[in-house]
Formats: structure tokens, C-alpha cells, sequence
């Protein structure tokens, strides 16, 4: 009873106290409502530029809420808001302006000065351009390539002088883009840079969209790069994805469509001319086997959505990409799909900041085989698709199409980063801040030959199946620290730090033969029959570590605005090297003079600012195998036992090093940045040296005491030399009409200084041969003070009374010539280099109104290419194969077989019209739709050179053996492409 009562009672009382609650809650609504009512205010303003036009687009935003809106065709915007609340004014181009907020308003935004003020990502950090002390350069999203891409960095493909970006196969979905950093200079360390995305070193270019990028940065001396270490010597390539900014929630949308078309054949004999020269035996048939290759269907398509926006203390930014693209032969394709958000949340008044970046995608590849397309050259071209059977022919044919056909290759790839970052605002001018960090990547490669692919019938096998699965999963771990202090005219910003990474890579693969039927592909492995014999097993699996840590501080100096210092030091430490070698230093140091602050050009009309820099930076490189320092054991086979049972047999597996150690760079660079005429012309001139020492490489090992002929460990010296040149100008600029254009050029030259030292010697290395048959040996050689990429091989006398190539014997001209089939080693030298020693790009932007008209021009100047099509195709002594017409006419006169010399060593200069895109932006007077662009673009237009092969850029400039043309050449391809950009 009386629980009754208490419940009633307690029930009561809740009924009494929620009612009491939503009154209080209903009275305190219609007071703020009331209260803000009175004090609100309906604003209507326009916004205009200095010159009076309407700024369209602008963002209006009430400071420290999300509430805003843009202006319209006009200039014009509405907002309601509260009587003298802040609004924030911003739009790209113009300097951000805070004004109290009125009824009516007419706001005038001034330029801004982008080309000094312009914030520049650095090496843990960011800083104002006009303040940099070393060489760096900075791409903005704007500022690059339009049209398709396979990799972000076709995009800045000429933007950034010394950057060299190569793709031997760029209609190649699947193709990576091969870059590098002022020239070659390693053996066996890499050479490419270290690519670090939004914070995150060793990042995977391969897990971003283009639409979802922000800048592309380099750093490109060694005073930028060391501090990042032992991975930095090639360069640093910073990317910087976009992220949410205050304001309106923007949706934005970026698609285009794409095609690839030939842009240039292989000139070979048609049916007819074969048959006439008597090549081979007429099968009867007339076949064009490389036009059976060519998928002329190919489409291509890249979808991208964002949403974006928030207010002064939260942003964000979610992006969603779909992108798939045929390859232009008839077995490559790519689909993939991608997810990626980032977001900034500010609390505690300022005091606590966190963000992060959460990004996944999928790709699902189908690979070619570049080699049919060195058959559809080759090939009779009497004998008809379907009748070819591989034992046709010469032992080196087959048939191309049924070769990707009656095959499947391909991969699922599946690519992961999660970062989340947490800064503490301790003061106005110090803060701290952890980084957490985990980038994955899952590879599931398959490969499956039927009973009758080529494969299979030359080894009498009744298909072949395979899986292979690798997983990479990077763990990083930061702490920075940054304390920013002034004293009179003396600024320093001082930061410090910790930093860690772990880099895991684990994999198995899986392999079986003989099926009954090719019904199973791959997906039945254990029906085969070969792996049911002892003796054979058919699988390996493998797990490695490598892990870095790294101390790091930077001190920054600015003396008045006039004299600017950076000095900064990494003591890192790598799991790779030997147990005594494992730590090292990587200092550096810069300055910069502001000479432009000097009395004769304070009142100049021409100059805005003048900056003379110097620079001298220590890197290194670790982009070597695991575990070579160590003793290893490494499995050689089953073998029986005394009991007559199969068993693994383990041995060294090699000469441990334990002395091995860092491969360092050091480098000097002096530059000159300029800007003028009101930042109209702005660019640098940068000059650098950098000389390598302690190269890795394989040397020879005397067995004993070593059970191994070679070891690997530190010896060579190498020397970089270069100069730089950078140039923006906006020429023209009035109401209705600009034009503006850059130019970036480069020269470099890359030599191995010595090969040897007290202990270990070596004169040269040489290049891997050319293809067989009829391989003719190396055709490049490096050894002590010869420059990287060059040529060896003999020089050329004219052909004798058989039709047979003359040489100069001693590789002397003008000194006694005998057979090239007589040649001895003695009778070669060094013929040419391929590795170029100028590169060339130059932009042109153009906008009438509503249309914008960029031309992009590039090209590569001073070197060689060993022309191997013409060595192979341009010969009629290569027995029973289709050959070029050049083999009659050019090279009529050469009857014997080929040889490594300078005939064949042609040009590579080019100059390309790279890129031609057209753009129509209409102003759209719609609430739904703040900016529309519809651009075509036309990509690899026409290209001028003396070169003979298909086209100097299918040749790659890269590394240690540049120049040496390919047989197993992709299709040249001139890409069309239709986008649209539409944003609200």
C-alpha cells in the first residue's frame, strides 16, 4: 500500500517537474527567439573587386557559425544575421575581409598578393613562399593538367623544372608513372623521391583521385628534403589533399568521359610487300596483327562528388571517386572505386585541435602483355588469325591475340590510410601535436593459362594456375613540437620532434598445372595434378620488418624581414643497416638575403621582391632489400634423404655486411627568387650540386673467406650538377581578355666519379643485354667518371662489298676499319649518352569571357636512343620476319646482321604540344548552381623530332640505362577527354 502510494507519488512528481521543465524550456525559447528577433537584421550587400566588377561566388560567412551564403551573377547576396556580428568575405584571388555586418553593405575585395603570400607545404610543416630559404616548388590544383591522368603526377608533368616524369606506356591504365629528382645518382639504393601524402611518408600515389588534390609540392634540394632522412636524397614529393573550409556546405561534382586513339604505327611491310620481298612462305592469308590488337572502342570514364564546408571551428570534407578506363589493346581494364574524408574540429576555446583523414579504395586490374605487340611487328602477316598455331614459325613466335585471350591476369588491390592527429594550442605561439597514422595495401594477384595458350603447349602442360596474395601495412607514429617567439626585429619559430614508422609486408602464392578441364581457372587449385609428384610443392610464403625512427628540429630565423636563416638536423636510425651503422646524421642548413630591401629599390616600380638563397643539406637513401646486412639462409630446393624422403634443403644465403651503411647525398644550391612589375612576372633560378658518396652497389667477393662471389656495401662516389629555371608571367589582363603564360627549363648531367676503393674494386658495370635472338650484347656501360646513361658500343665505317657494318677499329674515326663480327671489347667506347640533359616546358593560358584556352608545350633536348627497332626490323639480314620499310630503303645498304653502334644512335630531342584544352565557364543565374566549366582536352597532339621509333616518349629517361628503346613498345595514344565541374 504504501508503495503504491510512493509510486504515485514519484510519478506525480515527474509528471510535475517535466511539465515544469518544457515550460521553462518553451518560456527561455520564446525569450531567445524574441531577443534575437529584435536584434536581427536582414543583410543585402554586393561584392565587387577594385575595378568595379561583380565578384561571383564570393563567400559571406557570419564568423564562428556555419551559417552563409554566395553571391550571385551580380555580386549580390542576402543574409540574415544579427546586428554587428563579423562577416568573413573570401574568394579565391582576393585577400579574406572581416566587416561588421549592416543592412546594407558594399564590399570591395582587394587582390591578393598570391604569389608571396601563398602558403607552401614543407617537411612538417608549411610556410609563406616569400620566406623560403631553399628550393622548393609548389603546384596548385588549379595550375594543373587537365584532362585523363593514370597518375597525379601526369598533372605536374613539366610544371616543376628539374622534376623528370616518364611513362613509356602512358595509355596504360594500370602503368605506374615513372619520376625522378635532378638526375640519376644511385646504383642499387633507388632513385626515385620519397612521396609523403598529407603528413604520412611513403605514401601510395595509387590511393588518390586527381579531383581530391591540392597541391603537389617538391622538395628538391638537399636542405628541403634532409628532414626526412634516410629516404630523402631522390627528392621529396609532398601531395596535399583537399580539405572542408568554413562557410556554405559546397557540393561539388568532377567528371569526365575519355578516349584513346593510335597516334602512331609501326611503318612495316604491308601482306603485299612481304610476299614481294619473298620474307617468308605466303599461308595465303592478309593479316594486320597490330590492328587486331587495338581495341578502337576503348572508353574511359572518372566520376568524382564532394561535400564540404562547416564553421570557424569545424570543417570537413567527403569525397566519393569511380573511375574506369579500357586499355587501348584488347586485354587491359581498370575499375576502381574511392572513399575519402577528412575532417578539423577546434574546441576549448582554441585550445584543442583534432582532425584526421580516413581514405579507402578498391581497383580491380586486368594486365597486357607488352611483348605481342614486338610479335604483331614480326609476324608473317600471310598467316590468318585463327589458323596460327603457336608452333608455327620461327621459336621465338607466337600468336599475340590468343596470347592475351586464352589467359587471365590480372589483380584486386585494395589500398587503406587512416591518420588521426591531435594538437594542443598550449600558448598563442607554442603548440603540440601527435600524429597517428596506418596505411595498408592488399594485393590479390591471379593468373590462369588455358590447356591452349602458348604457355601451356610449349611446355606440354595442360594449364597453369596461380594466386598470389601480398599485404603492406605501414604504422606511423609523430610528436612535433613548435614554439614561435620575437625579440626586437628578431623572429624564430623553433620545432622539435619524434617520429617513428614500421613497414610490414607479408605475402604466399600458390601455384598448380595439368587440369582436367579449364572450366576451374584458378579457383580450384588442388584439381591439378603437378604438384601431386614428390618433390614438388607449388607454394612460398614470406614476412619482413623494416622500422625508422628519427629526432628531429628546425630553427627558423628572420632578421627584419631581410635576412632569413633555416637549420635544421634528423638523427635517424634504420633496421636495414649493419649493427654498428644503424644511426646517422642529416643536417642541414639555408639562407636567404632580401636584397630587394635595399634603398635603391624601395621606390622601384618594378621590383617586388629579390631573394638571393644558398643551401647545404645532407639526405640519404635506403631503397634496398631487407635483411642484407645480415647472415641469411635461404632455402635450395627439395631434396631426398638417406631415407629416401623429400626434404628442404637451407644454406647461406649470403655475404652478410655488417659494416653497410647509409648511402648520403650532400648538396649545395644558390638560387634567385624574383617578383615583378606587381607580381606579374615572378619565377627562380636555382643552381645545385650534389654529390653522392658511400654508393650500395654489388661488388665481386673472394671465395674463401667468403662462400658468396658477390657482396653488397658501400663504395662509389657520384656528382650531380645542374641549373634551374623558373618563369611566371600574366602578360595581358584587362575586363573581357588575359593571357598568361610559364616556362620551366632545366639542365642536368649525372656522372659515377669512381667505382672502387681500397678494398673493393670494380671498373664498370655494364647494362643487361638487348633481346634475343641474335642479342648482341650491352649496350650501355658505367664506370669511373663516365657519365650515368651512357653508350658503349662500336663507332660506325660504312658497310664493306657484302653489305656487312664496318667498325673503327679502337672505336678511333678515321683509324683502320675491319668487321664489326671481328670486334673485340677494345674496339668499343663510349658512343652517346641517353639520359637528357635539357628539359623544356612551356604553358600558355588564355581567357576571353566565358572561355579559356591553354596550350601546354614540352620537351626533352641533348641525348640519344639506341633505336633497337631499327637494329631488329630495319635490317634484311633477320631472317623469315616482317621487317620496316626502312630496311629498304634507309638501311638498304646494310646486308649483314646488327651490331651495338652509333648508326643506330639517333636524336631523341622532341618538342611535343602536349596538352590543348578548351573551357567555356557561363555564368548561371541559379540558387542551385554557384559555377559550371565544360572542357575538352586534347592530350599528346603532335609531336617534332628527328627520331625514327614511334615516339621519343615511349623511351624512358629514367634511372641508370636510359635511352635504350624497347620492342615490347605499348601503343602510342593521343587521349581525348570531355569533363564537366559543377559546384553549388
Amino acid at each position: 500500500m504504501e508503495q503504491n502510494q510512493r509510486q504515485k507519488k514519484t510519478k506525480s512528481f515527474i509528471k510535475k517537474s517535466t511539465c515544469l521543465c518544457i515550460s521553462m524550456l518553451l518560456f527561455l525559447s520564446f525569450f531567445s527567439v524574441t531577443s534575437v528577433s529584435a536584434q536581427s537584421i536582414t543583410v543585402k550587400g554586393t561584392v565587387k573587386d577594385v575595378s568595379g566588377e561583380a565578384v561571383i561566388g564570393a563567400n559571406v560567412v557570419v564568423k564562428g557559425t556555419s551559417t552563409g551564403t554566395i553571391t550571385d551573377l551580380d555580386g549580390a547576396f542576402t543574409l540574415n544575421t544579427e546586428r554587428n556580428k563579423i562577416l568573413v568575405v573570401s574568394f579565391i584571388g582576393y585577400s579574406s575581409l572581416e566587416v561588421p555586418a549592416s543592412q546594407t553593405m558594399n564590399i570591395v575585395l582587394k587582390p591578393d598578393n598570391q604569389v608571396l603570400d601563398e602558403v607552401v607545404v614543407v617537411g612538417y610543416g608549411s610556410s609563406v613562399k616569400k620566406d623560403l630559404t631553399t628550393a622548393v616548388t609548389s603546384v596548385k590544383s588549379k595550375d594543373f593538367l587537365q584532362g585523363a591522368s593514370n597518375s597525379p603526377l601526369q598533372m605536374v608533368d613539366g610544371k616543376v623544372a628539374g622534376l623528370s616524369v616518364s611513362n613509356p606506356a602512358a595509355a596504360d591504365p594500370n602503368r605506374s608513372t615513372d619520376i625522378q629528382v635532378r638526375g640519376a645518382s644511385s646504383l642499387k639504393a633507388g632513385n626515385g623521391p620519397l612521396i609523403v601524402i598529407d603528413g604520412m611518408p611513403g605514401g601510395d600515389l595509387r590511393n588518390l583521385a586527381q579531383q581530391d588534390i591540392e597541391s603537389i609540392t617538391v622538395l628538391k634540394d638537399g636542405s628541403a628534403a634532409a628532414i626526412y632522412g634516410s629516404r630523402a636524397a631522390n627528392g621529396v614529393i609532398l601531395v596535399q589533399t583537399k580539405q572542408g573550409k568554413a562557410g556554405k556546405v559546397s557540393i561539388s561534382y568532377d567528371g569526365y568521359v575519355e578516349h584513346d586513339a593510335v597516334a602512331a604505327r609501326p611503318d612495316i611491310l604491308s601482306p603485299e610487300e612481304f610476299v614481294a620481298k619473298n620474307r617468308a612462305k605466303d599461308w595465303g592469308s592478309r593479316t594486320n596483327w597490330y590492328d587486331q590488337l587495338i581495341n578502337d572502342n576503348n572508353f574511359g570514364q572518372n566520376q568524382n562528388i564532394s561535400l564540404s564546408g562547416g564553421s570557424e571551428t569545424s570543417v570537413f570534407r567527403i569525397s566519393a571517386n569511380y573511375r574506369t578506363k579500357e586499355g587501348i589493346d584488347i586485354a587491359t581494364n581498370r575499375e576502381e572505386y574511392g572513399l575519402r574524408a577528412s575532417f578539423k574540429q577546434t574546441t576549448l576555446e582554441g585550445l584543442l585541435e583534432v582532425g584526421g583523414n580516413i581514405s579507402y579504395r578498391l581497383a580491380d586490374e586486368d594486365y597486357t602483355d607488352y611483348a605481342v605487340f614486338k610479335q604483331a611487328v614480326k609476324l608473317n602477316p600471310t598467316v590468318a588469325v585463327d589458323e596460327m598455331a603457336y608452333f608455327k614459325g620461327r621459336y621465338d613466335e607466337y600468336n599475340p591475340i590468343k596470347n592475351l585471350t586464352e589467359r587471365e591476369n590480372g589483380a584486386s588491390q585494395e589500398y587503406s590510410t587512416v591518420d588521426f592527429n591531435i594538437k594542443l594550442n598550449i600558448l598563442k605561439n607554442l603548440n603540440t601535436e601527435l600524429k597517428l597514422g596506418r596505411q595498408g595495401h592488399n594485393k590479390k594477384q591471379r593468373e590462369f593459362y588455358t590447356k591452349a595458350h602458348r604457355e601451356s603447349i610449349d611446355n606440354s602442360r595442360a594449364g597453369r594456375a596461380r594466386l598470389n596474395a601480398e599485404n603492406w601495412t605501414d604504422w606511423t607514429l609523430e610528436w612535433l613540437g613548435n614554439y614561435a617567439f620575437k625579440v626586437d626585429n628578431h623572429d624564430f619559430k623553433v620545432m622539435g620532434g619524434y617520429t617513428y614508422q614500421e613497414f610490414n609486408n607479408e605475402g604466399f602464392w600458390a601455384e598448380n598445372m595439368d587440369f582436367p578441364n579449364d572450366a576451374f581457372s584458378y579457383n580450384n587449385l588442388d584439381a591439378g595434378k603437378w604438384n601431386k609428384e614428390k618433390g614438388r610443392l607449388g607454394m612460398d610464403s614470406w614476412k619482413s620488418k623494416e622500422k625508422t625512427i628519427a629526432f628531429l628540429g628546425r630553427v627558423n630565423y628572420d632578421y627584419d624581414n631581410l635576412f632569413l636563416v633555416t637549420a635544421s638536423l634528423r638523427y635517424e636510425g634504420n633496421s636495414k643497416f649493419g649493427v654498428d651503422h644503424k644511426w646517422g646524421y642529416f643536417p642541414a642548413a639555408s639562407a636567404a638575403w632580401r636584397f630587394s630591401r635595399l634603398p635603391v629599390f624601395q621606390d622601384s616600380p618594378v621590383v617586388d621582391d629579390l631573394k638571393l638563397r644558398v643551401s647545404y643539406g645532407e639526405t640519404g637513401r635506403s631503397g634496398f632489400d631487407r635483411y642484407i646486412a645480415l647472415a641469411k639462409y635461404s632455402g635450395y630446393g627439395q631434396q631426398i634423404n638417406s631415407d629416401g624422403q623429400w626434404i628442404q634443403v637451407y644454406g647461406p644465403g649470403n655475404n652478410p655486411n655488417t659494416n653497410l651503411s647509409w648511402e648520403k647525398q650532400i648538396s649545395y644550391n644558390l638560387g634567385v627568387d624574383y617578383t615583378l612589375f606587381d607580381s606579374r612576372l615572378s619565377g627562380s633560378v636555382d643552381f645545385f650540386i650534389r654529390k653522392g658518396k658511400d654508393i650500395i652497389a654489388d661488388y665481386d667477393a673472394p671465395v674463401p673467406p667468403n662462400l658468396h662471389q658477390s657482396i653488397t656495401t658501400n663504395v662509389g662516389t657520384t656528382n650531380s650538377k645542374g641549373v634551374e629555371f623558373q618563369l611566371n608571367w600574366d602578360a595581358v589582363k584587362t575586363k573581357d581578355f588575359s593571357y598568361s603564360t610559364n616556362l620551366t627549363a632545366s639542365y642536368i648531367k649525372s656522372k659515377l666519379e669512381s667505382f672502387s676503393n681500397e678494398t673493393y674494386t670494380k671498373g664498370y658495370i655494364n647494362s643487361d643485354g638487348l633481346p634475343s635472338p641474335g642479342n648482341p650484347g650491352s649496350p650501355q656501360r658505367v664506370g669511373d667518371g663516365i657519365e650515368i646513361g651512357s653508350f658503349y658500343g662500336c663507332r660506325y665505317a660504312g658497310v664493306d662489298d657484302k653489305g656487312r657494318i664496318m667498325i673503327y677499329k679502337g672505336g678511333k674515326v678515321g683509324a683502320e676499319t675491319i668487321l664489326a663480327d671481328n670486334a673485340q671489347d677494345s674496339d668499343r667506347t663510349y658512343i652517346g649518352n641517353g639520359s637528357p640533359k635539357f628539359e623544356l616546358a612551356w604553358g600558355n593560358t588564355f581567357t576571353y569571357k566565358d572561355f579559356d584556352l591553354s596550350l601546354f608545350f614540352r620537351g626533352r633536348f641533348d641525348y640519344q636512343i639506341l633505336n633497337t627497332y631499327q637494329m631488329y626490323f630495319g635490317l634484311q639480314a633477320e631472317p623469315e620476319v616482317n621487317l620496316l620499310h626502312s630496311a629498304y630503303k634507309e638501311n638498304g645498304h646494310i646486308l649483314g646482321g646488327k651490331k651495338i653502334c652509333d648508326y643506330f644512335l639517333e636524336s631523341g630531342d622532341y618538342l611535343k604540344l602536349d596538352n590543348i584544352t578548351l573551357g567555356w565557364s557561363p555564368k548561371i543565374n541559379s540558387k542551385w548552381i554557384s559555377s559550371l566549366r565544360l572542357y575538352g582536352t586534347v592530350k599528346n597532339v603532335f609531336t617534332i623530332t628527328k627520331y625514327s621509333g614511334l615516339d621519343p616518349t615511349t623511351v624512358g629517361t629514367t634511372g641508370l640505362w636510359p635511352g635504350v628503346s624497347s620492342l615490347d613498345v605499348y601503343p602510342i595514344a593521343r587521349n581525348f577527354s570531355f569533363g564537366i565541374q559543377i559546384s553549388y
